[in-house]
């Protein structure tokens, strides 16, 4: 028996009753609460990113961020990504790999 306490995917209790064990969940309906369980969440993802550099992870983070998106900004991944846009048409993106090392006078 494993204690796990972490935010799961929607589909997650299913697969384990498919796999004949029984999932003890809760919902989280609180609003604070469940930012922070995302934020834990896209941490525990980026962490596993960096330690495995998995295209799967990078998956995983994009949709904790769709989650964060719509679940505590109350907005549409549409809109994130339109401000992306804009942002990118404004200041670029970062695929030159340049980085600042300092400003001078």
């Amino acid at each position: 028996m494993g204690k796990y306490d972490q935010l799961i995917r929607d589909r997650t209790p299913e697969i384990i009753r498919a796999a004949g064990k029984v999932p003890v969940i809760r919902i989280v309906t609180d609003a604070d609460e469940l930012k922070q369980c995302l934020l834990d969440k896209l941490a525990a993802k980026m962490q596993a990113y960096q330690d495995t550099e998995s295209v799967e992870k990078i998956a995983d983070i994009l949709e904790v961020m769709q989650a964060i998106v719509e679940h505590v900004h109350g907005l549409k991944w549409e809109d994130i990504r339109e401000l992306q846009g804009r942002k990118w048409e404004e200041r670029g993106g970062f695929n030159k790999g340049i980085v600042l090392e300092r400003v001078d006078d």
